[in-house]
């Protein structure tokens, strides 16, 4: 039986709580004027901004680590993925629609319904869910490379067509496209073969490497700072190129800090997994929550951005996270019952 990876249980909460704050800090970031607060808030949001490569990195190592050497049934894989993952997406994008039908942002239209749920557009986050499902397609042949070639050349040219479509795949989707984050995925299903090597690198050389992420994290806020704010002329592909080498070393420097979680502070791990396990909920629904709150503060007179931006925070994370967890533990009792239920019976 292979070793459980229990570190990514952090990383999954480090990234999870990371969507949130992107999402709160998006709005001091976007509604501020030029001003030393306004920099903060640039700095932080930028620096979340990992996510989307984060959790497809995530996907790319589990999958990879689970399947690669063991018994595998494309269609049953399928069905499994598809189930846990597009059943909760349909429903909440309902939820969204019908939240912003009564609004008076949308009227209803199935035509509509349907365009927005097959290409992730009901809400701004729900692109994901389209880029996530297109990688459960295609595991199928990535398992098979991963078996059949060396996972040096898979990574390798992984990077080079991700670096190709970067620089000239460009059409309306193009962030929901998987190859626009092939490299991440890749990157997770090799680190999952030599894995102990890769934490004793991170471990070897921790300090360089967060030396590094801030100093990624610093140049990656001041170049959106300079052409979303003061709007000078900066090439896209360097700003892509700048995301994607940013979203690499966060994830390799925020891995060896899961690491050091995981081994040093048990209670603190214990708090991260249950985030880890309900994480996929919080991603569901944080917007609508943060829409609402956001709402009340304005109507309640609380005109101060900064200080809506605490109070945001505060009220989303306290809902959202509080309540996603005490459903996932539900579930989980009811399906744990169900199954001692079915042995129950069949002894």
């Amino acid at each position: 039986m292979k070793k459980r990876i229990d570190e990514i249980n952090v990383l999954r909460a480090f990234a999870c709580l990371s969507v949130v704050l992107v999402h709160i800090s998006a709005i001091p970031v976007s509604t501020l004027r030029r001003s030393y607060v306004l920099m903060g808030f640039t700095v932080l949001n930028r620096a979340v901004k990992y996510t989307t490569p984060a959790f497809i990195f995530m996907s790319g190592l589990l999958l990879v680590y689970i399947y690669k050497d063991r018994e595998f049934n494309y269609f049953r894989f399928l069905k499994k993925r598809l189930k846990s993952t597009l059943i909760p997406y349909f429903i909440w994008t309902v939820i969204y629609y019908a939240y912003f039908i009564k609004r008076g942002y949308y009227v209803f239209s199935l035509e509509f319904f349907m365009e927005n749920l097959l290409l992730g557009k009901m809400s701004f986050h729900l692109y994901f869910i389209v880029t996530i499902t297109q990688f459960y397609f295609l595991f199928g042949l990535i398992r098979y490379l991963f078996r059949k070639y060396n996972p040096h050349i898979l990574l390798v040219g992984s990077f080079v067509i991700n670096v190709l479509v970067i620089k000239y795949v460009h059409f309306k989707y193009t962030d929901r496209f998987f190859l626009q984050y092939i490299f991440f995925f890749t990157l997770g299903g090799y680190i999952s073969i030599y894995i102990e090597s890769f934490k004793a690198i991170i471990k070897r050389y921790k300090y360089p490497i967060l030396l590094g992420h801030g100093g990624i994290v610093a140049y990656y806020a001041y170049q959106y700072y300079q052409y979303q704010f003061l709007q000078r002329s900066v090439d896209g592909f360097i700003v892509n190129m700048t995301w994607f080498i940013f979203s690499f070393i966060s994830i390799v420097s925020l891995y060896g800090i899961a690491v050091w979680v995981t081994n040093r502070y048990k209670l603190l791990y214990k708090g991260f997994k249950e985030v880890s396990k309900a994480s996929y909920y919080i991603y569901l629904s944080h917007p609508l929550v943060l829409t609402i709150s956001n709402s009340f503060l304005k109507k309640v007179g609380i005109l101060s951005i900064s200080l809506r931006f605490v109070l945001n925070l505060i009220i989303v994370t306290g809902t959202v996270v509080s309540i996603a967890i005490i459903y996932t533990r539900i579930k989980e009792t009811y399906f744990r019952n169900k199954k001692k239920r079915q042995v129950s019976t069949a002894k």
